[in-house]
């Protein structure tokens, strides 16, 4: 199906009645979805790009939202080969770009402030975060708000205590950030290689040739045909000749023959052009 229109979209394809209008933009398109209820555009395949959204010079794709539903949303593994960023309104009225830090590993990070009393602090794992990352194995960073000898960390499980250096009694604040490693994630590789190439789409499959029908099998139809034409044959009407189903003849083609046949024709071709 090929739509073109040189004023309005190519192809308009509406599910039930008519969805809502984009803001800031045309509405039109080379091919528009659009929907009250269902999906605007679905894309689904076995084997290669459900979707692909490419420009040479704009935005590939791009979500968009008003009622304070996700943008994009992914349920899998996210890969980006450009870089990630945050856009974040200045006061001087600009947009300015904030990007995300990366890490060969899969982190959760939370961050904290507490106070010694006489040189310790014990501080319990927000409960929430404790249950998402390997708590056998988080990271403590104290930085101290005071002058003091110097601090260092015990871990408990889903606490930690603070301790000053040196067998201190200090009373000062600090403040501290906490790194887990994510539960949920098993069998993660540092540095694991991607190929960002897409798949070529796979190759149609030739038809499939039916097998030629064996003697018996020719026979047996045969005698099919003729079992149901003596059953239709009314009463008093002269029997159906029987027929003989004789194998196919097969001939099988012999190279060497076929090239002198061909040279035999092009000397007789030749000798009536020469007469």
């Amino acid at each position: 199906m090929q739509g073109t229109s040189l004023r309005a979209s190519g192809v308009t394809g509406i599910s039930g009645t008519q969805g809502p209008q984009v803001p800031n933009t045309s509405n039109i398109a080379a091919v528009l979805g659009t929907s009250d209820r269902q999906h605007g555009v679905i894309g689904a395949t076995n084997a290669n790009v459900g979707v692909i959204g490419f420009s040479t010079n704009n935005i590939g794709v791009l979500g968009f939202t008003t009622t304070g539903g996700f943008a994009g949303f992914f349920l899998g593994n996210l890969a980006v080969t450009g870089t990630k960023s945050a856009v974040v309104p200045f006061p001087d009225g600009t947009q300015r770009a904030l990007y995300c830090m990366e890490s060969p590993e899969l982190w959760f990070e939370d961050f904290g402030a507490a106070k010694l009393k006489d040189g310790r602090a014990v501080v319990k794992l927000d409960a929430d975060f404790a249950k998402v990352i390997q708590r056998g194995d988080y990271k403590v960073f104290l930085a101290p708000e005071g002058d003091c000898r110097g601090l260092y960390v015990r871990r408990r499980g889903t606490s930690f205590e603070v301790r000053e250096l040196m067998g201190g009694k200090s009373s000062i604040a600090f403040s501290y950030r906490i790194v887990g490693r994510r539960r949920d994630i098993q069998g993660h590789r540092r540095f694991a290689k991607i190929d960002t190439r897409l798949p070529r789409p796979a190759a149609a499959r030739p038809p499939r040739r039916k097998p030629t029908p064996t003697t018996a099998e020719l026979r047996a139809f045969i005698a099919r045909l003729e079992k149901e034409a003596e059953e239709r044959r009314p009463k008093g009407a002269r029997k159906v000749r029987r027929l003989r189903a004789s194998p196919p003849r097969i001939e099988v083609l012999d190279p060497a023959r076929a090239r002198r046949e061909a040279q035999e024709e092009r000397e007789r071709k030749g000798a009536r052009a020469g007469s």
